[in-house]
């Protein structure tokens, strides 16, 4: 078993750890990194960190990615804002009846290599402890999923997410690969609230209103910490021939969290 000192020199092989020191954040450097992501989040529920992976990394994982295209799973789904089923009738300015488009390739969490940088930088405790001293969360773990825990969505010229709140509390992706038209991240920070669904404000921006959007850069090897319980958010179609790709962490609040058998099978085509 490697020591702290010995895994940090490994992994500094992915992670630009001079730029952004997460396995010493007692140092002034360090609490000064968690410090601004905190506040990031907190006033605009989102924090970049671009050039986190190194080229070298970001290189291999493309590689990687593109390689197993081929064997990837597809979804292509319709749903609404909220991920819940559509009622059959709704009143026009209902956004629970105005239909989204989703569509891209997912590479599940055993299909990734053994050696991939990615495995490398999912298991490391210590990036672990970052993303979840930067998120405030008490209690933070890596998911105990092997299809889920860490996987990697390719976007096809035409795939795209559509609007929409997400379930979970936060998102971390890594980008690897940007497209060369579309595919870009926007959303609206707070477009609703724990006590305030606005859904006004919701299908406004569904039927076009660009009022309050933010967009985050698409930097390769860029790490991102994303709040999109109450910001509605997507990624617009991919209009290039370049494939739009990143990796997916995936954590909870929980010890030995996974998806159930009905999630895997919907986000994988598979269970385990």
């Amino acid at each position: 078993m490697l020591s702290a000192t010995d895994e940090a020199e490994k992994v500094s092989e992915f992670i630009d750890l001079n730029r952004y020191p997460i396995h010493r954040l007692e140092t002034p450097e360090g609490q000064s990194l968690l410090e601004k992501c905190q506040r990031e989040l907190r006033t605009r529920g989102a924090c970049q960190l671009d050039g986190f992976l190194r080229p070298y990394a970001v290189e291999r994982l493309v590689a990687e990615a593109l390689g197993k295209a081929d064997s990837a799973y597809r979804t292509d789904d319709t749903h609404n804002v909220y991920f819940e089923t559509i009622p059959d009738s709704v009143a026009d300015d209902d956004p629970r009846g105005m239909r989204q488009h989703s569509s891209k390739l997912t590479i599940a969490w055993d299909r990734i290599d053994q050696d991939s940088p990615l495995r490398a930088v999912y298991n490391w405790d210590a990036l672990t402890n970052f993303i979840g001293q930067a998120l405030e969360m008490p209690q933070f773990y890596r998911y105990d999923d092997t299809l889920g825990a860490c996987s990697v969505a390719l976007f096809e010229k035409g795939d795209e997410l559509g609007w929409h709140f997400d379930r979970s509390h936060f998102a971390v992706t890594l980008m690897l690969q940007p497209t060369d038209a579309g595919g870009e991240y926007e959303y609206f920070h707070m477009l609703r609230t724990p006590g305030d669904e606005n859904e006004q404000g919701v299908v406004s921006r569904l039927r076009g209103s660009s009022e309050g959007v933010i967009r985050l850069a698409n930097e390769p090897g860029t790490l991102s910490l994303f709040r999109g319980r109450y910001s509605m958010h997507r990624v617009k179609p991919v209009l290039g021939e370049t494939t739009r790709v990143n990796a997916v962490l995936a954590y909870s609040e929980k010890p030995d969290d996974k998806l159930n058998s009905l999630t895997q099978s919907l986000f994988y085509g598979r269970t385990t």
